[in-house]
């Protein structure tokens, strides 16, 4: 049985939302000016913006209010945006997501949208409007404790190790495991880590990791071949070790673009990463957790036990922020295969480095267009009313 934890149940959820609903991709940059929602409040901009096309960001400004028409290598290089769209998916400018220094934090949780166990009540969402939780948006917030820029995800998670509070020791999770595509998208692997020795106390640096997989090889549909190993050390001053699998070599980072693993650390942060999304400029992704008794019976990367196609449940590494940890939206309330907004109340500080840069109070309101098509949210923001957090 696969494990979900709701982290990982989030990234495949917006993997799957990718492909939904209608309204298709029409390759358009647009951000109209609406009022649908009865906003006609003073200082209140609302935009609805076409994000309907899952292979490419668009960008908006919203000290402008306009939407920014620039390929994914300019927003690369680029401070003039602030949030980036891509279906359900909202980047912050700066961190993993881009070279500004935007960041986010919750103004207002909106908690009684959700139970005790963080459930979303159907109830709230269905007869929630924009009209009616338009006051949080404008209501006096405290400054934030802490901000949170975008920071680079990935489907391993923190599953494939074990942290000891006691001591500050990582060790291996053996229990656990993954499946891996390659860099050239072509090839698979089984995985799980089977030593990891990280005092991270120590200063030692990663002592020693070893992961073994199972490679299923390129124009084949199952495990074949002997049990492969990727081994090593990372010294004190940090660093990176990449495995390409197809070749059973460990081949330079920095040089080699057909690595399939990656591990690093800098500082006490640890990383597992597949070849892919900001990772990598390859194919790569992730399919799991999964508990690895289950796991270990797979004889297929592609089909699992029951023959059912698996090909297709591989998740790139993305950036995220904010709007992930904290999402804006429930998704099949009901039965109906549909998303509906919570009018959570995003503050964006535009640049944490600079203390007169604006900070915004946003809401997400909607993931429909006019015509009902799907990847067109329309989104409401304003200059935040916040005031100063003092100690007693």
């Amino acid at each position: 049985m696969q494990m979900t934890t709701t982290p990982l149940a989030l990234a495949i959820a917006l993997t799957l939302l990718s492909g939904c609903g209608g309204g298709g991709s029409d390759n358009k940059i647009s951000g109209s000016d609406d009022s649908s929602g009865g906003d006609d409040t003073s200082g209140v901009t609302s935009k609805t913006i076409d994000a309907s096309d899952s292979s490419r960001y668009v960008y908006l400004n919203l000290d402008t209010g306009q939407m920014i028409d620039m390929t994914a290598a300019e927003a690369a290089a680029s401070t003039a945006w602030h949030l980036a769209f891509s279906r359900t998916n909202i980047q912050l400018n700066g961190g993993a997501s881009g070279p500004g220094n935007v960041v986010g934090a919750v103004g207002a949780d909106q908690a009684d949208f959700y139970d005790a166990s963080g459930n979303p009540n159907a109830s709230v969402f269905l007869n929630a409007t924009a009209n009616s939780e338009l006051e949080h948006l404008l209501a006096a917030m405290s400054e934030p404790s802490s901000w949170t820029g975008d920071a680079l995800t990935s489907l391993f998670g923190s599953d494939w190790y074990v942290y000891d509070h006691s001591n500050g020791n990582v060790t291996e999770n053996a229990n656990n495991g993954f499946l891996l595509r390659s860099a050239e998208g072509d090839s698979y692997a089984r995985v799980r880590t089977t030593d990891f020795d990280f005092p991270t106390r120590t200063g030692d640096g990663i002592r020693n990791f070893e992961f073994s997989l199972n490679v299923q090889a390129a124009g084949t549909v199952q495990f074949a071949g002997p049990t492969l190993t990727f081994t090593g050390s990372i010294p004190a001053t940090g660093g990176l070790a990449c495995f390409d699998f197809d070749t059973d070599t460990t081949v330079d980072c920095e040089t080699s673009d057909v690595w399939d693993l990656q591990i690093g650390f800098q500082g006490r942060d640890i990383i597992l990463r597949s070849n892919s999304g900001p990772s990598g400029d390859g194919n790569g992704g992730v399919f799991g957790p999964f508990e690895w008794s289950d796991l270990s019976t797979y004889t297929s990367a592609t089909s699992d036990p029951d023959s059912n196609n698996i090909s297709a449940r591989y998740t790139a590494d993305a950036s995220s922020g904010i709007f992930t940890t904290s999402s804006w939206y429930a998704y099949d309330l009901q039965g109906a295969h549909q998303l509906w907004p919570n009018y959570r109340v995003y503050l964006i500080d535009t640049d944490s480095t600079d203390a007169q840069a604006p900070v915004y109070a946003l809401q997400v309101t909607s993931y429909y267009g006019a015509s009902g098509g799907s990847g067109q949210p329309t989104i409401r923001w304003t200059t935040a009313d916040l005031t100063a957090t003092t100690t007693p």
